[in-house]
């Protein structure tokens, strides 16, 4: 008996494919305003560059927004023992449109990309102002990372969709940094000391003066006073001077109502006045007495005393 076999094979033919592609966009953003002064009266500005990248698009184009997904206004740089920085960034240099989301109020960054490939990047510019009047904010490192983010990636061919909730081809993450270092600083202005009009002095008059420092936040700092502009003067002899002439009349500055400690430089036996700072003004009095001594020739008698802050 004959038998005759006849193999079937059954191919099947799979329907390979390696995968489109996934359509994915990048962004890195950081922005560093510097060492920058609580004091000062000027915001302090910053500018810097949000890079984009993009891979795995079959459009010629891409637009990519930028979702800054908090919702804080002003947002927050944190620095030492917790405190609370306030700054903002902004999708323009005249700093009035603030970089935000399609989720919330304010509008994403965004950016139109050429591609080639499939691929493609693109820079566009960010800036950032920190606010005045954060006289409280003490001196140290402020950083944030903002990290409530979406990056939305449309592909197309000829109009560019505008950024909104849905219609993405593209879904991810990221995060943008902002860093500043808050400096000590102090200013100093003072009153002038007048022991008013006298005759004989035959009996100490007093009279007082007051220094206001501000200084930053937790910043020590130490006021001196110089000996003066008249001729041979010391912190512990000071001297005024006749307008006109030569003759002088001698008087002493003190750091308490007793008038028995010399504020001065440190030199002479006299001593500084310190404190720390607080961000608000701090007064200090200067204690002056103009001592008996021979009578004087008839005139004006003035000195100048300047005042070092060192912080």
């Amino acid at each position: 008996m004959n038998r005759i076999v006849f193999v079937l094979m059954l191919l099947l033919a799979g329907l390979w494919h390696g995968g489109a592609i996934a359509q994915s966009c990048s962004l890195s953003a950081t922005l560093n305003f510097g060492t920058i002064n609580p004091l000062s009266s000027v915001p302090a500005q910053g500018q810097s560059t949000a890079t984009f990248n993009c891979t795995g698009f079959a459009t010629p184009y891409v637009r990519v927004c930028a979702n800054l997904g908090d919702d804080q206004t002003p947002r927050e740089m944190v620095g030492p023992t917790s405190a609370r920085l306030h700054y903002e960034l902004y999708q323009d240099a005249t700093r009035t449109t603030i970089w935000g989301s399609a989720w919330h109020g304010n509008p994403p960054l965004y950016v139109d990309i050429p591609l080639s490939g499939g691929a493609g990047t693109a820079q566009k510019s960010f800036y950032g102002t920190v606010f005045t009047g954060q006289t409280n904010a003490p001196a140290g490192s402020y950083t944030v990372t903002i990290t409530s983010t979406i990056l939305l990636g449309y592909g197309y061919t000829t109009t560019p969709p505008v950024c909104s909730t849905s219609g993405q081809t593209s879904w991810q993450s990221f995060q943008v940094s902002t860093t500043a270092m808050v400096a000590s600083d102090c200013t100093i202005s003072g009153t002038n000391i007048d022991f008013g009009q006298q005759g004989f002095l035959q009996s100490a008059v007093t009279s007082t003066g007051v220094i206001t420092a501000t200084c930053t936040k937790g910043s020590a700092y130490t006021l001196a006073l110089s000996a003066g502009s008249g001729a041979g003067a010391t912190v512990a002899s000071r001297l005024m001077t006749r307008s006109g002439g030569s003759d002088t009349l001698a008087y002493g500055l003190y750091r308490d109502s007793g008038r028995t400690q010399v504020w001065g430089d440190g030199t002479g036996g006299s001593g500084t006045v310190s404190n720390t700072g607080t961000g608000t003004p701090q007064t200090a009095t200067v204690y002056a007495t103009l001592p008996v001594q021979p009578p004087p020739r008839p005139g004006s008698y003035i000195d100048t005393i300047t005042v070092t802050v060192t912080f």
